[in-house]
């Protein structure tokens, strides 16, 4: 897990060199252990690459980057974990392949050099790499399945330049923020997408299971950018595969492939622990996790003794694996703090302070010597555990005219609904989204963003609307807060429901099988009984990193909020209506009422630290 960056290019080297030195130095906190600049030829252009490393596998300096291969026609600059990276060293080495290291990154150099971009199908990890063939002046990027790690890039006539962090990249070369980004990130709650927006104009994120290939042409330098994974034809073929075979099969087949994908990954040379936040999908990984380690450190945002917060069902977690939990509850001043820390973590707007509650949970890991952390990101996605998918699944059943599917689920939505009273506003708010009639308002002066539905589209398959969260509508923002957050403290997260297998059979298996008797995930729920409290496994409502916002803003945020707004007064009052009055707009009682109040807030302390 690391930092990259790297620019191709044609005339002078030095601005090229310094720009990429930039963004190594930006990076630091990705990968505090190590950090290096090449520069590869320059009679007229060259390319350099840049590493920021933080030390996971092979802790030695012969793991270190930008790393070349034996013959030094191939250099990389990786960021992420190969979790097969010690199958793909054996068949390598098999064909005759020899390794001077025991780091995944040399093993993704030399399965490149066998089998070229084919050999991205064969990675099961995440990834962000760029990979320079010298013979053949072709500099190769690319970005796992679905983006768990981040890779951008901005496009010139005379070069381009990549690298892990967004605001990195405008720094050096100018760019400003893009103010469409920002509007939809606070109208819709979505910030990223499958496609290549960026929170800068000019700025392209590397879409997920892509890569691009830059080469020197002439004068100038040019970039191609083509997919290599696709995951409705995987998950079609799939489901191909999966028809006829009995529940309880495919109920084995989802915790073998969950439980192998937990094993991988624990390969690592130094400490693991584990993101706690009491529900179903965190203490799934935990209790596979405690299966195979007989001391599992734990981080929950919540304390044991405070029901308002997941802290008493982590305890119960606890006392039936074993697992050791450090409990993260901040007092005022620490919260004031995690929000600034957040808001240069997260590089951009972010939505929510279970966002602040993830950063503060891997602070402590941190602060205890945790390096690589497990979570369990991912599992609402892959097996519809989102409450939506239970109006969703009744309005296909009726579609359909399947009538006992239908009773079913409205028996279940009803139960959920019940089990969720007092979330209700929550979902009544989201409503606009879902129906296609807008998103949230705001009183920043930002450009209209397009209409986003996020419901159904008529004669839409289930399945298709719910892979539709893992590309588009949820994923993808959910990954951008995991991995800066993470990585803002030095720390390496791993995610086992976003194992590519774990992943296309979650979308593959019958909806009958994830959305049952008013649950989500119900396949998971079977799989992991006797294995993780019921008290967990059974519960109808939604466990996340609960936070009372509310209490924070009485207790100094608000204060803190408005007094960081007035002394941008100059910069943020081209946000704002005029004659707007921050004490007024931004008061405690606004902030607590106005749901996208403090998001506004965080918005315009971005723009105005980024215009």
């Amino acid at each position: 897990m690391c930092g990259i960056a790297g620019a191709m290019f044609v005339g002078p080297c030095a601005p090229w060199s310094r720009a990429v030195q930039r963004i190594v130095d930006d990076q630091l906190r990705r990968g505090p252990d190590v950090q290096a600049v090449e520069l590869i030829g320059c009679e007229g252009g060259g390319t350099v690459l840049g590493h920021d490393r933080l030390s996971i596998i092979d802790l030695s300096d012969a793991g270190n980057q930008p790393m070349w291969d034996a013959g030094r026609r191939f250099c990389l600059s990786y960021n992420g974990e190969l979790y097969n990276y010690l199958e793909l060293r054996g068949e390598l080495a098999a064909l005759g392949h020899v390794f001077h290291t025991r780091s995944d990154s040399e093993v993704l150099i030399e399965a490149f050099r066998r089998w070229g971009t084919e050999a991205f199908e064969r990675f099961n990890g995440m990834f962000a790499f760029g990979i320079l063939d010298t013979r053949d002046g072709l500099l190769t990027l690319c970005r796992d399945r679905y983006g768990v790690k981040p890779l951008y890039f901005h496009v010139r006539a005379n070069g381009v330049c990549f690298g892990s962090t967004g605001t990195a990249i405008a720094k050096v070369m100018g760019l400003e923020p893009d103010l469409s980004y920002v509007a939809r990130g606070l109208h819709y709650l979505l910030y990223e997408d499958e496609g290549d927006t960026s929170q800068y104009l000019g700025l392209q994120s590397l879409a997920p299971g892509h890569c691009v290939q830059v080469r020197v042409d002439g004068e100038r330098v040019s970039a191609e950018t083509r997919r290599w994974y696709a995951l409705e034809e995987r998950v079609a073929l799939r489901r191909e595969a999966l028809a006829g075979l009995s529940p309880r099969t495919l109920q084995e087949m989802l915790l073998e492939t969950l439980r192998d994908a937990v094993a991988v990954r624990t390969r690592s040379d130094v400490p693991i622990g584990v993101s706690l936040s009491g529900g179903l999908d965190s203490s799934s990984v935990a209790a596979l996790l405690s299966e195979r380690h007989e001391q599992v450190v734990g981080f929950s945002f919540g304390h044991p003794d405070r029901r308002e917060s997941e802290g008493p069902l982590v305890a119960q977690l606890a006392r039936k694996t074993g697992i050791e939990v450090e409990y993260v509850w901040p007092d005022p001043d620490t919260i004031v703090e995690a929000y600034q820390r957040t808001l240069e973590a997260q590089d951009s707007p972010f939505a929510g302070g279970s966002v602040v509650a993830q950063n503060l949970v891997f602070q402590a890991a941190h602060r205890r010597g945790i390096k690589v952390m497990l979570g369990g990101q991912g599992g609402d996605e892959v097996l519809m555990g989102y409450r939506k998918f239970h109006a969703l699944h009744l309005q296909e059943s009726v579609r359909e005219r399947r009538w006992g599917s239908a009773v079913g689920a409205g028996v279940g939505l009803a139960r959920l609904v019940g089990a969720e009273l007092p979330r209700l506003g929550v979902y009544l708010r989201a409503r606009r989204r879902y129906l296609g009639i807008g998103g949230e308002g705001t009183i920043l002066r930002l450009p209209e963003p397009a209409v986003l539905h996020l419901g159904m589209d008529p004669g839409l398959a289930l399945w298709k609307r719910q892979m539709l969260d893992v590309t588009r509508f949820s994923l993808p923002t959910l990954l951008r807060y995991e991995d800066r957050n993470s990585m803002g403290s030095s720390v390496e997260s791993r995610l086992p429901f976003l194992d590519y297998r774990v992943v296309e059979l979650g979308l593959a298996l019958p909806t009958s099988l994830k959305v049952r008797h008013g649950y989500g995930k119900w396949i998971l729920r079977r799989a992991m009984r006797g294995k993780i409290p019921d008290s967990i496994r059974l519960l109808r409502s939604k466990r996340g990193f609960d936070v009372n916002e509310k209490d924070w803003i009485a207790r100094g945020l608000g204060q803190w909020l408005r007094g960081q707004l007035e002394e941008r007064a100059a910069e943020v009052s081209r946000w704002l209506a005029p004659g707007t009055r921050i004490s007024e707009a931004f008061s405690d009682a606004s902030l607590c009422t106005a749901p996208a109040r403090i998001t506004e807030a965080v918005t315009l302390l971005w723009l105005a630290r980024r215009s």
